[in-house]
């Protein structure tokens, strides 16, 4: 599938990975947390591609990452067209196009 035929423009990324840890209290929060932290530093491949899924709070600038270029301004165009208002905001916000 060509990158621009869809919402998901990393198609050539090499790898997906998603990590999660669970916890229940403040120490096993930082325990859990530097697990993923090395294990995310482990596989780095420097490839900077985000999937919106997988994606906390993390602003702007990472979620154009997760659709560069031209299929940020497509999706703008189609958010305008069919949520002008920007009724379907929260989460991981495209705003419409101007």
């Amino acid at each position: 599938v060509p990158a621009d035929a869809t919402a998901y423009a990393h198609r050539t990324s090499p790898i997906m990975v998603n990590l999660a840890a669970f916890f229940s209290t403040p120490e096993e929060k930082a325990a859990r947390l530097a697990w993923v932290n090395a294990f995310a530093a482990a596989i780095d491949q420097g490839d900077t591609a985000v999937y919106t899924n997988f994606m906390g709070e993390e602003g702007i600038e990472r979620l154009r990452a997760a659709y560069p270029g031209a299929t940020w301004e497509r999706l703008r165009r189609i958010k305008r067209q069919y949520d002008p208002t920007n009724l379907f905001h929260r989460n991981q916000n495209i705003p419409p196009a101007d």
